[in-house]
């Protein structure tokens, strides 16, 4: 029987019907480039403190799987021990993608940081754990150009990071 299906299916690929499956094939599932903003209260300093910190991020113009998703937005809110000498230490987290479609994707990263060339490239890496896309991999870049040293010796400190260009890449596997 499987060989009769086989045999079927080498003949639909003859004829273009069907397509023939990879092992690991990688499916996009959605890609989007937009920007990121990150905000510190009270700004950052040399000196440790808590810093109330909010992400914003804006994915304006994506592609997807599903015609319905065409743009989405994050939003990431939390409180940690950071100053400027921590700043571009890695973390886990989790952020939610808030498609045009009305559905909800939520992402849990590990970021790691790289400052080379006057440029911080931060790669948020991980998987949806909830909502759309659940099970896919996760793939996001932010570049915001390095904090000039300067404005952590005194208060106001360091108060804004960006906006810096975002690519994002959802697929599975």
């Amino acid at each position: 029987m499987r060989i009769r299906s086989l045999i079927g299916c080498v003949g639909l690929v003859l004829a273009g019907l069907c397509a023939p499956t990879a092992a690991h094939a990688v499916s996009i599932d959605v890609t989007c480039a937009g920007t990121e903003t990150v905000s510190y209260s009270p700004g950052l300093l040399l000196t440790t403190q808590t810093v109330r910190t909010s992400v914003t991020g804006s994915l304006a113009a994506c592609s997807s799987s599903d015609p319905g998703i065409t743009a989405g937005t994050y939003r990431e809110d939390f409180s940690a021990s950071l100053s400027c000498a921590t700043l571009l230490s890695g973390r886990a987290g989790t952020r939610i993608f808030r498609w045009s479609d009305g559905t909800t994707s939520t992402f849990a990263f590990n970021r790691a940081l790289n400052n080379a060339a006057g440029q911080v490239t931060v790669t948020f890496s991980g998987s949806i754990t909830a909502g759309r896309f659940t099970g896919d991999t996760v793939l996001e870049q932010v570049v915001f150009v390095t904090p000039n040293p300067l404005q952590c010796l005194a208060s106001p400190g360091l108060t804004t990071l960006g906006p810096g260009p975002v690519v994002l890449s959802i697929s599975q596997l």
